[in-house]
């Protein structure tokens, strides 16, 4: 079997073209109209209920609310924010999406939501009680979820069809080249010079869940490659 027939399958992933284009129309308007920002963001404490919801679609930060000590700009953060969990939620979701199907896709990305919020939560009442804030935004705490998962799927498809024909994949390598600096940025809370022992945390607690899905779906994720006919 072949990655890429995986993703030219009959199966529309609707949930990641969703999380998509919501990621994409929220953080321009948050760009465009930047007042919207903190509208959108989590802060603690929580302002406005559909911020535990908006959170997630928001990427980057407007040139108004830049702090002035970062050496990059508002233009660069967002696109690199945006662009790089785009890369997670498309190749990497998509492939999920479609070999676990959807509503067990829908379970991880619930599962996933709130585990990012409960720890934003926690981050929130320790940040205030040290005298600090917290203003957080962003789709990696759902976007890292997928990694485990998508990596114990092609470990499914090396034991299935042969590793050696899963290593002779183009496919392969793009899937290994953004599951690489995924898990350095996990573990390294200050690549980029952006983020910090929080983002750390929200995507550490991100890739726990992930792995304690793709240990739940080991059933679902052999079943498909069992049942398909894609070649």
């Amino acid at each position: 079997m072949k990655i890429r027939n995986i993703y030219l399958g009959k199966q529309i992933p609707v949930i990641c073209t969703t999380l998509s284009v919501l990621c994409i129309a929220v953080t321009l308007i948050s760009q465009i109209i930047p007042s919207t920002y903190m509208a959108f963001a989590f802060t603690f404490p929580v302002k406005y209920p559909w911020q535990l919801i908006t959170t997630i679609f928001l990427q980057g930060i407007p040139a108004d609310l830049l702090p002035p000590e970062l050496p990059y700009s508002s233009m660069e953060i967002t696109a690199g924010h945006l662009g790089y969990n785009l890369l997670l939620i498309l190749p990497v979701g998509i492939l999920v999406e479609k070999v676990i199907r959807s509503k067990r896709f829908l379970a991880l990305n619930a599962g996933a939501w709130a585990a990012n919020m409960t720890a934003n939560l926690i981050l929130g009442i320790v940040n205030t009680r040290a005298g600090g804030t917290i203003v957080a935004a962003g789709a990696s705490g759902i976007a890292f979820t997928y990694m485990p998962v998508g990596i114990y799927i092609l470990f499914v498809m090396g034991r299935k069809y042969g590793f050696g024909k899963l290593f002779r994949q183009v496919s392969f390598y793009l899937l290994m080249g953004i599951a690489v600096p995924t898990m350095v940025m996990t573990f390294m809370p200050n690549i980029a010079g952006v983020t910090g022992i929080p983002s750390m945390i929200i995507h550490m607690t991100a890739i726990a869940v992930g792995i304690v899905f793709a240990i739940a779906f080991k059933g679902s994720i052999k079943s498909y490659f069992d049942e398909t006919n894609i070649k």
